[in-house]
């Protein structure tokens, strides 16, 4: 064999070798798309919503949409870094309690879903916000439009719903449905929090672009407690639950996190495979403003995927 033969070779094995490395794409899914450009196209993203093509063409992607009026886009108010407008939901106390926008993916997905999205959370606002966030999660059957059902117990595997939001505001923390769900302690029930006691739990910022990140890992098999939910804050880790992690314990529907407590047995989000998570609901829920007031939330860069996302690359 000559030398030519022998280089050419060499050259397929080097490339055989390292292809797989450079396929696994290491690192934040955002860090790869400068300004969250064309971040879209990455074969790990399942969907993305970047608010740029018309308010006609964002209202034709949703299934459900309450106050199309109340809806506008703001190309002058948007997260740093950021080269598309963002939504500004608006209600009206004398019209309607808020407005939202519901995406249903009927056949929904299993496994490890990641959802990064930013919000701002005006100062006008303070004292009238209730739920004001981005949902994620799944209602078997799949439904084309949200149908909450809050304080209703004993959800089995029909709902699992998943947000990270102002509970009692300045305080960010979870909010939670599925079927291990635990009661208030009026025997009602209502979205669990996790973030309790956390290091790591951070603030709601009044006035300024928050970017928010979720990961859900559905349990497999359907009868293990392996299921897991990681939020970030601005990139900082906020709290990873899982099973035999975090140390705590149950006060009512609130887990607090303690290290002199047992761990965290693992969410067992459905006993179902049919549960999956098949809907995102951008969601402005405001029926605390009295008649003649209105209040606004905004949002921007939303991503769905495989992998971890990230903040905005700039």
């Amino acid at each position: 064999m000559n030398v030519r033969c022998l280089l050419f070779l060499s050259v397929i094995i080097v490339t055989t070798c390292f292809n797989p490395l450079i396929s696994r794409n290491p690192g934040p899914i955002a860090d790869r798309y400068l300004n969250d450009v064309g971040i879209a196209q990455d074969p790990d993203v399942l969907y993305a919503e970047n608010f740029n093509d018309g308010i006609t063409n964002l209202f034709s992607r949703y299934t459900d949409i309450k106050n199309r009026e109340g809806m506008s886009l703001d190309d002058n108010d948007r997260p740093d870094g950021s080269v598309s407008p963002s939504l500004k939901i608006t209600g009206n106390g004398s019209l309607n309690d808020g407005g939202h926008l519901y995406k249903q993916f009927k056949s929904g997905f299993d496994g490890t879903i990641y959802l990064r999205y930013y919000v701002k959370y005006p100062l006008s606002s303070k004292g009238y916000i209730h739920h004001e966030s981005v949902w994620i999660g799944g209602y078997n059957p799949a439904t084309s439009y949200p149908n909450p059902r809050a304080s209703i117990c004993d959800l089995g595997d029909k709902r699992i719903s998943i947000a990270y939001e102002p509970v009692n505001a300045p305080n960010m923390d979870t909010y939670l449905y599925w079927g291990d769900m635990k009661n208030s302690a009026h025997s009602r029930c209502y979205g669990n929090d996790m973030v309790n006691g956390s290091p790591s739990a951070q603030k709601l910022e009044w006035d300024k672009w928050m970017c928010i990140e979720l990961m859900i890992k559905m349990n497999d098999p359907v009868s293990a407690y392996n299921g897991e939910l990681k939020v970030w804050q601005d990139g900082k880790e906020v709290g990873h639950w899982g099973p035999g992690f975090p140390n705590g314990y149950w006060n009512a529907d609130s887990w607090m996190n303690d290290p002199d407590k047992a761990p965290f047995p693992g969410f067992r989000w459905r006993t179902d495979p049919n549960l999956k998570i098949n809907y995102l609901w951008i969601e402005f829920y405001d029926d605390t403003s009295p008649a003649g007031q209105s209040h606004y939330i905004k949002f921007a860069n939303l991503v769905m995927a495989r992998k971890y996302i990230g903040p905005i690359k700039k």
